[in-house]
């Protein structure tokens, strides 16, 4: 939802409830639940075929290089047209100043409302940096530590923390998505029955789960909405009002942000843009405005030409038209992580107090993205060139055309400005030999769908030719070039983006800006042992679905006659098709997420019930007197059977099996 999420090749971002970088936070919640995933994974099963899903990407259609304002306006225009988004809003900040902050195409199709500087959008994660900001407001009045415990600040909310003796929870761990939280429960997701003002507190202690330590914070970061959740609450807390009331008036006033509020009031409500949505690919469709219940991490309206104001902030360092909000080393300590081990190993970028740092078209910038049902957006900056931008979309199904458009901004912003190679540092090959091997990711952002993670998200690193290259299980191999001593990055990137170094148990461990936030090298006969095991259940398990074709066509032709011992062949094929019918119900339940209802109701049954006739029908097939059906059919029914039972194993392994997805 209101994510981080857009980082390909991380499962968890892939899930992204609603992006924040992907906050791959993905397109849409609905299109990105945990739901969606996982009845993925009936199709991952299904189609052996899908093992190459991390084949290199396609070629991406070429963007043209505007050189004035006008072209950059024709090649947005011609983006949104192409993936059918309604409209967008955009700001362009050059030399510190607003070069152009306007709209194209329509805030509401069925009124035929253009898009302008002053049409306020839901952004989403975006919203985290204004509650970052009110965090270090707080620390320069003297009034809070950011590296104070938590549970010395705010015992109220309880944390368990296996490791609080050594490795306590501390704010600046929330700020960085470093504590070890898992993300919000399903039922955390939306506020379908409280008031959309019910205090944070009351949220954060009737979901507790999320606040369970999953691993010694400060060693790795996970994006985890319930951080903010809390943040927002110490705001309040230490603030002594209401966290809403205590940004509007330390942050956004100074910003000089009028109408853009976390709360949907009489100023804002009119200037909203309707956010649209596009299920299965079909025409674009509205979608109603969902309360949350996290708002601190999700809630913000805003408009174009406010975040410019923002952005305009960032590149004075903490300067308003004013007075200085902040000191420049605040703003500073907001760009770059300090907690998890790849920073305190030499990796400047990734997610620091609700601003990421990376690298976009060669250029390392700052900013934050955002999404939440029917929107995604963006904001980047780059301090040394003075420049910046905000990109805000009605739509929240082509993450393509968010992409096309920074990519579009960046180029334009920063034409005039060389982008420098570093050096290239001589390793040998025996330096370099020691980062070899296969990573696993060890961070999966929603404990709920680590299989995806477990599954998908490895990494190998080999040396050829005297180079370090990495890949995916199945991609193609891309070089690695020597930053530092442990330090590399890509070919065009201007400093480092890979780091590896080793955790608390010498183990070798890799962090990629923008990608796995945190891997660990480990043996790769499980993992790819555990694909082609699920690869030949599914295929086995689909064959049983051909073959209760073939039967109908024998019962159609009454050929079915004196069938002995028919429940060995159907009981495995019930088994299938409950699998099948669980995960149909799982998706149709997204509507309702985190609610008691029909669907939920049957996916939780259909889990059980596919396990029950897995084992039932692996009975059948051990029991049935051999001289009383044929081999093959035995044959074939038992490695159905077995085939269920394996997955069966596999959903309970990662607590897929009789899931209450009302409870979660």
């Amino acid at each position: 939802m209101w994510l981080r999420g857009f980082s390909p090749g991380n499962a968890w971002h892939v899930f992204s409830l609603r992006f924040p970088h992907a906050e791959t936070t993905t397109p849409s919640l609905l299109n990105s639940s945990p739901i969606t995933r996982i009845a993925a994974l009936l199709a991952f099963l299904a189609a052996p075929s899908l093992l190459l899903a991390q084949q290199s990407p396609t070629k991406k259609d070429e963007l043209p290089h505007p050189k004035s304002l006008e072209e950059f306006q024709s090649a947005a225009r011609k983006v949104l047209d192409t993936e059918h988004v309604p409209g967008a809003g955009i700001a362009l900040v050059s030399n510190g100043q607003v070069l152009w902050c306007g709209g194209i195409g329509k805030a509401d199709l069925s009124q035929n409302r253009n898009i302008t500087c002053d049409t306020e959008f839901r952004v989403g994660s975006i919203s985290k940096t204004f509650v970052s900001l009110a965090l270090l407001k707080l620390e320069e009045e003297g009034r809070i530590n950011l590296q104070s415990r938590l549970q010395d600040v705010a015992p109220e909310v309880l944390v368990r923390n296996p490791w609080e003796s050594t490795n306590p929870v501390r704010i600046t761990n929330l700020l960085e998505h470093t504590a070890g939280f898992d993300d919000m429960a399903l039922r955390e997701v939306y506020n379908t029955k409280d008031s959309p003002n019910i205090s944070i507190l009351q949220v954060l202690q009737r979901f507790q789960n999320p606040q369970n330590v999953r691993w010694q914070p400060s060693t790795r970061s996970a994006y985890s909405n319930p951080d903010y959740g809390i943040a927002g609450y110490l705001v309040e807390k230490i603030g002594g009002q209401p966290w809403t009331s205590y940004i509007r008036t330390n942050i956004l006033a100074p910003l000089d942000v009028p109408i853009g509020d976390f709360d949907l009031t009489p100023q804002n409500r009119p200037l909203l843009a309707q956010g649209y949505q596009r299920p299965d690919g079909k025409a674009v469709q509205p979608v109603a405005y969902k309360e949350i219940y996290l708002r601190p991490a999700g809630d913000m309206k805003a408009s174009p030409g406010e975040l410019a104001k923002l952005v305009q902030f960032f590149l004075r360092r903490g300067a308003t038209n004013e007075k200085q909000l902040l000191k420049p080393d605040a703003i500073a300590r907001m760009e770059f992580p300090q907690t998890p081990l790849s920073a305190r190993n030499g990796l400047r970028l990734g997610y620091g107090l609700a601003n990421y740092t990376e690298v976009k078209g060669g250029v390392v910038t700052h900013g934050h993205d955002g999404g939440i049902d029917g929107f995604i957006s963006t904001y980047r900056y780059m301090p040394e060139q003075n420049w910046g931008y905000v990109v805000l979309l009605n739509a929240d199904f082509s993450r393509k055309a968010l992409d096309d458009l920074n990519q579009l901004a960046i180029d334009f912003l920063s034409k005039d400005f060389p982008k420098p190679q570093p050096p290239v540092p001589q390793l040998s090959a025996a330096e370099l030999k020691k980062f070899t091997g296969f990573y696993a990711a060890r961070a999966p952002r929603n404990q709920l769908i680590a299989f995806m993670t477990d599954l998908l998200d490895n990494t190998r690193v080999r040396l050829k030719n005297g180079q370090l290259t990495l890949a995916g299980m199945f991609s193609a191999p891309k070089p690695l070039i020597p930053a530092g001593k442990n330090l590399f990055r890509n070919e065009k990137d201007p400093e480092a983006t890979v780091a590896f170094f080793p955790n608390a148990s010498g183990q070798m461990c890799l962090a990629a800006a923008g990608g796995t936030s945190y891997a660990e090298r480990i043996n790769p006969i499980w993992p790819y042992a555990r694909l082609f095991l699920l690869a030949l259940c599914g295929f086995f398990l689909a064959t049983s679905l051909l073959y209760a074709i073939f039967w109908i066509l024998l019962w159609l032709l009454r050929r079915l006659k004196e069938v002995k011992h028919l429940r060995v062949r159907v009981v495995p094929f019930f088994a299938t098709l409950a699998l099948i019918i669980s995960f149909f119900c799982g998706g149709k339940s997204i509507d309702t997420l985190g609610a008691f209802g029909l669907w939920s109701l049957l996916f939780f049954l259909g889990t059980i019930a596919f396990a029950a006739l897995s084992l039932v029908g692996l009975y059948l097939a051990v029991t049935v007197p051999r001289d009383e059906i044929h081999a093959a059919i035995r044959i074939h029914s038992l490695l159905v059977s077995l085939a269920a039972c394996l997955v069966t194993i596999f959903l309970a392994h990662y607590h897929l099996l009789a899931l209450r997805l009302w409870a979660s």
